[in-house]
């Protein structure tokens, strides 16, 4: 019996383990090297490519792609001075 005690807090300690750090992960929109959105799992290397983030779930994540893909794109402003 003690060895059944033992063996189900062992598994219960893993659980608990692995659903903490399921918990913890975070979500981002990144551009990648070709231009386009994608949600990652993991902060990439290079901040510059992160567009939104961090979500706390990949549903946020997929939410915030559509809405920046939606975007108009930003155009650049004609200089106001000299040419």
């Amino acid at each position: 019996m003690k060895r059944f005690v033992r063996c189900v807090a062992v598994l219960a300690l893993v659980v608990f383990t692995f659903a903490g750090i399921a918990a913890a992960q975070e979500f981002f929109v990144v551009k990648d090297a070709g231009g386009k959105l994608v949600v990652v799992d993991k902060a990439p290397a290079d901040a510059k490519s992160v567009v939104k983030g961090p979500f706390k779930s990949k549903d946020d994540a997929e939410k915030a792609l559509k809405e920046a893909a939606a975007a108009p794109a930003a155009k650049p402003k004609p200089p106001t001075e000299g040419c």
